[in-house]
């Protein structure tokens, strides 16, 4: 009598199933008695920081290209998909994996440093005081603070 060996898969992967779903991580094929499925490890990523190749939304703002961002830990999680419910694998390699899960993980990212030739002028702000430092005795003729309100639709005020 012939033992038939079972095809098995052990490599990094991305893993499509069912319901637009996918897992990206070390996968091997792991057999339960007569059910037969595949375990995905992600791995845990330490807090990191990188630099964006993108803009991307930080700290609740657009942050150009090249601004340095950090990401706090996450969660290494292991999952065992059926057969059945596969859609398709992907074989990559470890960096190519990594990288992938790096691009999946949503976890918000805080500010570092943005390079000086990407940074935005900070916002001006209107100064009203006077050129003589008292605002109670009004503006010099040509005082550059002097603002003349010529909005009408505003009812004059600012």
């Amino acid at each position: 009598m012939s033992e038939d060996k079972q095809a098995q898969f052990n490599g990094w992967a991305r893993v499509e199933v069912m319901g637009h779903q996918s897992h990206i991580g070390f996968v091997r094929t792991e057999a339960y008695g007569q059910a037969v499925l595949f375990r995905i490890d992600t791995p845990e990523l330490p807090e990191r920081e990188f630099v964006l190749e993108e803009p991307a939304y930080v700290d609740g703002r657009w942050t150009p290209e090249g601004a340095k961002v950090r990401r706090a830990a996450s969660d290494g999680v292991s999952v065992l998909v059926g057969a059945g419910s596969i859609y398709r694998i992907v074989p990559c390699t470890e960096e190519a994996a990594l990288k992938a899960i790096e691009s999946a993980v949503r976890a918000e990212l805080k500010l570092v440093s943005v390079p000086p030739d990407k940074a935005l002028p900070e916002p001006q702000s209107r100064n009203f005081k006077c050129c003589a430092g008292n605002p109670e005795d009004g503006h010099e003729p040509g005082c550059p603070n002097e603002f003349e309100d010529t909005d009408q639709s505003a009812g004059g005020a600012l």
